[in-house]
């Protein structure tokens, strides 16, 4: 029988579906109407939160306590590209970091059950909130429709 990794578990489990690599600076603080934040605001929550994580999963003996509503920025739109840019590169690095956690992670650790559930948490967190950004990205016509999925992601 083939013995079972975790890493195969979580395997897709950080895509982000080119998001970052599509949706351009300048939608990136456009509220839409019935929408609480903007893009901007969604990807710097997702930074202070990954950051969260990641420090969770690094101390996983202290009981680290997170405040969801010092999660979210003030300021709709970033001051510049340059910003925009780095808040990106910012994110993409600390899915990296996640995904290297995920590839050391080991059943015989006395903590992998808090382990996996905070991976657990991560990505659906971050799902959610991609496809926030996703339906913002379409509804201004600057993410593929869920019939150009398939081609888009090729």
């Amino acid at each position: 029988m083939k013995e079972l990794k975790i890493k195969n578990i979580y395997q897709n489990a950080f895509e982000t579906f080119k998001v970052f690599e599509t949706i351009p600076f300048e939608i990136s603080g456009i509220l839409i109407e019935n929408q609480t934040s903007t893009i901007w605001q969604i990807l710097n929550h997702l930074i202070i939160w990954q950051k969260f994580h990641i420090e969770e999963l690094n101390n996983i003996e202290k009981n680290i306590k997170f405040n969801e509503s010092k999660s979210w920025i003030s300021e709709i739109i970033p001051k510049d590209i340059l910003e925009w840019k780095t808040k990106i590169s910012e994110f993409e690095n600390q899915i990296e970091i996640i995904k290297n956690i995920v590839e050391t992670l080991n059943f015989k650790d006395e903590k992998i059950n808090e382990k996996m559930k905070i991976i657990q948490n991560s990505s659906t967190h971050l799902s959610f909130h991609l496809g926030e950004i996703i339906l913002i990205g379409r509804q201004k016509n600057k993410y593929p429709q869920p019939s150009e999925m398939n081609e888009f992601l090729k």
